[in-house]
């Protein structure tokens, strides 16, 4: 679970870091060039990404088994409503094809997050 929680934090430190100071050259990837109000809420997004990075920090640090069970929770519930919303997005043609990569990187952490709350 401490490797799990690693590689979610390093990973979600990265899209933090690049919505909150590039929100134009992150979704530019994704074949989106949003406007002021949309990079503000993206920036906003960030912001709560970097939340994230925090739980998953003292999670992995932590030898609780009732914060290590509060963070599968929490990550579990935003993995599997971002893999909806992603997958419907990238459906609708919202983003290019690199939005596929965002959706398997989305259903990917919804398993392995899954696992580690069945297998509690």
């Amino acid at each position: 679970m401490k490797t799990l929680f690693t590689i979610t934090l390093v990973i979600e430190l990265v899209f933090a870091l690049g919505f909150i100071a590039a929100p134009g050259a992150m979704f530019g990837t994704f074949g989106v060039t949003p406007d002021s109000f949309a990079s503000s809420l993206i920036r906003t997004f960030g912001s709560a990404l970097l939340g994230f990075v925090v739980l998953l920090w003292f999670g992995r640090s932590s030898s609780n088994a009732e914060l290590h069970r509060a963070v599968l929770a929490s990550l579990f519930a935003y993995w599997l409503v971002s893999s909806v919303l992603m997958i419907i997005a990238q459906l609708a043609g919202l983003f290019n094809v690199m939005g596929w990569a965002i959706v398997v990187l989305h259903v990917g952490f919804t398993v392995a997050y899954g696992f580690f709350i069945l297998r509690r």
